[in-house]
């Protein structure tokens, strides 16, 4: 047996971890490791055609979900932050993965209604107070079968937590019960929540 480290997340290299480093040190919201291994998996499992994401951030996401596609699938993702579309599009070139990712500056409630083709997996983790509005622009989007994720839905623990809620985290708290609500009783969505992070929403189109 040799003295190297044991990795449950090979995928995981230097690059990554050195965004993970900086994005900490920087306050820039990222999913967490275990949330891209997640992506990797699902994405080589689900094998889409075209993938969604809606919040880019510094493209940490992108990358695991990039990394993971085959080659002629095409992922396109929102961003609303210049600095953070800026700084993910330096990552993806460095990566050689630009040419495979497209880019889209702006709001996503505003991109949202121009896109007019189908995506088999739609990842959403951009402004949580707009889950449901977001939801609502991408379900005619999603065809049977695909596949939509929700990020952060147990919000650092205080969507499950019992009790008074501070009055800071209230609306964002309600917001995401909601968000699971109506998921979980849509009729067009068979939906789990996943203890993966801070809380994975799954849900598959009927």
């Amino acid at each position: 047996m040799n003295n190297e480290e044991f990795s449950f997340d090979p995928q995981r290299d230097n690059y990554l971890i050195q965004i993970e480093k900086k994005a900490e040190r920087d306050y820039i919201p990222i999913i967490k490791p275990e949330v891209g291994q997640f992506l990797w998996v699902l994405v080589k499992a689900k094998k889409p055609e075209r993938i969604l994401e809606i919040g880019t951030a510094v493209g940490y996401s992108t990358i695991w979900m990039a990394r993971a596609a085959y080659g002629d699938t095409e992922i396109v993702t929102i961003e609303r932050d210049e600095d953070m579309y800026l700084e993910a599009e330096r990552n993806f070139s460095e990566l050689g993965l630009k040419t495979r990712i497209k880019q889209k500056f702006g709001d996503a409630l505003e991109i949202l209604p121009y896109l007019k083709r189908s995506f088999d997996l739609v990842f959403i983790d951009g402004a949580k107070g707009q889950y449901l509005n977001y939801l609502e622009r991408i379900l005619d989007l999603v065809p049977e079968g695909g596949i939509i994720l929700a990020d952060n839905v147990f919000y650092h623990g205080h969507v499950e937590k019992e009790g008074q809620i501070l009055h800071k985290r209230r609306t964002m708290v309600r917001v995401l019960q909601e968000y699971i609500r109506v998921i979980t009783e849509h009729p067009l969505l068979e939906s789990i929540i996943l203890p993966v992070g801070d809380g994975i929403a799954l849900s598959v189109r009927k």
